[in-house]
């Protein structure tokens, strides 16, 4: 079992984690700012009895309830992902929804499903099962709802650039920022689907990074991963995506999956045709809150991911199933991504047996991202 500090968690829940709270603090408490700004992030390993009688007497002086203290400091870290997730009180699976061009978008709530991608939906539907009936999770097990993001097509159109991008995106923005307003409240959030298909993936890695949402890098990378898309692809303007090689990339365009290696060199895992394909699995994890986007450059790849986060979890956080740490820690907030190497296994189903195909046998290579390029790519933002 492992100790973690939670003081930014208490100080969120107590409406004090403001502006200069931290230099509050430390002058209050007699502290240096920046032991108080590592307790904030959790990056304190052993603390003394004095700070944490001098943390206490501040936030008691504050209003927070005396009979909470010193336990509401402490949180035990969880051993795996799906305990992570377990720990909150309420799951959120966002997908991406599909209306035709001239149907009218009312809130995603409100709104019947129109059409979602069948990978993503098993996807959902299989988290939902697991979280439902796994043992390890039955006493903490948190209500889960699926909400859907919108977005225009037509069908047979690949440039969804114009106006009702700016509407997709904009809406994406609300949903987005809903999704982040009950922070610290223990909320978990899973997101299906590549940003093609589902724009909250978009907003969550530009944030995750610092970068412009929608927006192509000039000349550097912003972000360590990049989907370069096919031909008949949805083009959606990506801060890590396109119709060309990645910034830094060179070559004739190739369609798939690169990441960024130990010596920060693009490797490429090539979308081939019932044969290979690869994806990305994002983990940010901050006291009881996760936040997990999943997504495969296919809609069959995404369907493999899901699979192997349940069947594989130990692969995914907080090590690589070997004992070893692939996480940061940045913000405050414990970050993982995994890149996630697809080969697929040969169908024999006959054409009128497709609504039973679950492609259980596709086999994923889980290949955590360095951990010296997510801290580079993170300590950039």
């Amino acid at each position: 079992m492992k100790l973690e500090w939670r003081l930014k968690q208490v100080l969120e829940k107590n409406n004090l984690y403001k502006f200069g709270v931290e230099s509050h603090i430390a002058n209050d408490c007699g502290f240096h700012r920046h032991t108080v700004g590592k307790l904030l992030r959790n990056q304190v390993q052993s603390s003394k009895l004095e700070v944490l009688e001098k943390i206490c007497g501040w936030l008691i002086e504050k209003g927070v309830p005396a009979e909470t203290l010193p336990g509401a400091l402490f949180g035990v870290r969880p051993s795996g992902l799906w305990q992570a997730m377990g720990h909150s009180k309420k799951i959120l699976i966002f997908l991406g929804e599909y209306h035709l061009k001239g149907r009218t978008i009312t809130t995603p709530q409100a709104s019947p499903p129109v059409s979602i991608s069948r990978h993503d939906s098993i996807v959902s539907s299989k988290i939902i099962h697991f979280l439902s009936t796994e043992n390890e999770l039955r006493d903490t097990r948190p209500s889960v709802k699926m909400l859907y993001v919108p977005f225009y097509f037509t069908p047979g159109v690949s440039d969804v650039r114009g106006d009702g991008l700016a509407g997709d995106k904009d809406r994406a923005s609300r949903i987005f920022e809903n999704m982040r307003k009950d922070k610290g409240t223990g909320r978990s959030t899973i997101l299906i689907g590549s940003q093609r298909v589902n724009y909250l993936v978009e907003y969550m890695v530009a944030d995750l990074f610092n970068c412009e949402p929608f927006s192509p890098a000039d000349n550097e990378p912003n972000v360590p991963f990049y989907l370069c898309y096919r031909k008949f692809d949805r083009l959606v303007p990506s801060c890590f995506g396109g119709e060309k090689n990645p910034s830094g990339g060179t070559g004739e365009n190739c369609h798939g999956t690169y990441y960024l290696d130990k010596n920060f060199n693009w490797q490429f895992l090539e979308w081939q045709r019932r044969i290979a394909d690869a994806g990305i699995v994002i983990i940010t994890r901050e006291a009881d809150t996760v936040e997990m986007a999943a997504f495969g450059f296919s809609g069959r790849s995404t369907n493999a991911i899901g699979n192997a986060l349940l069947q594989k979890s130990e692969y995914f956080w907080p090590d690589n199933g070997n004992g070893e740490n692939c996480t940061v820690v940045a913000g405050g907030k414990e970050i993982g991504v995994y890149i996630c190497q697809v080969e697929f296994c040969e169908q024999n189903t006959k054409s009128e047996d497709w609504a039973y195909e679950n492609f259980e046998n596709d086999m994923v290579k889980i290949i955590p991202l360095n951990r010296k390029v997510l801290k580079k790519y993170l300590d950039k933002g």
